[in-house]
């Protein structure tokens, strides 16, 4: 017997502050690659990004998700900002902390387009919104 779930879980709140966990380690799987797959099962899923991690929303011409380990060049690395973008084509809120966007020496204007860029303080008063905050 095949059942069909029609009920979709809690609205989410995931917040990343780490933006850099090993790049060949993770090359399979990322945490946003995560939140891409699990989203349906929910009723909202949003990402707050902090601290190191608001650099997966600044657009960059330059990187390329690739590395050079001696004679062989590993280009399957993931592509955070690729998959920024993914959220918010998907519907995704992508809140981006300011404080730290300025503190890292970018500027709002440099994020992927969708992403909101907000006060430290706008961002805790959202939490509420949500029935759950994930820190992933």
């Amino acid at each position: 017997m095949t059942t069909t779930r029609t009920e979709r879980g809690p609205s989410v709140l995931c917040v990343l502050d780490r933006a850099y966990r090993g790049a060949v380690e993770a090359q399979f799987f990322h945490a946003l690659y995560g939140l891409l797959d699990l989203h349906g099962q929910f009723e909202r899923m949003d990402v707050a990004l902090r601290g190191a991690a608001v650099t997966m929303a600044v657009e960059e011409d330059v990187y390329r998700p690739s590395v050079r380990l001696g004679t062989m060049v590993l280009d399957t690395l993931p592509d955070y900002r690729g998959s920024v973008r993914d959220l918010v084509a998907e519907g995704f809120g992508v809140f981006v902390d300011e404080a730290a966007v300025t503190a890292l020496g970018f500027a709002p204007e440099q994020l992927v387009a969708g992403t909101t860029c907000l006060d430290s303080a706008e961002l805790a008063v959202r939490w509420p919104q949500y029935d759950q905050v994930w820190f992933v």
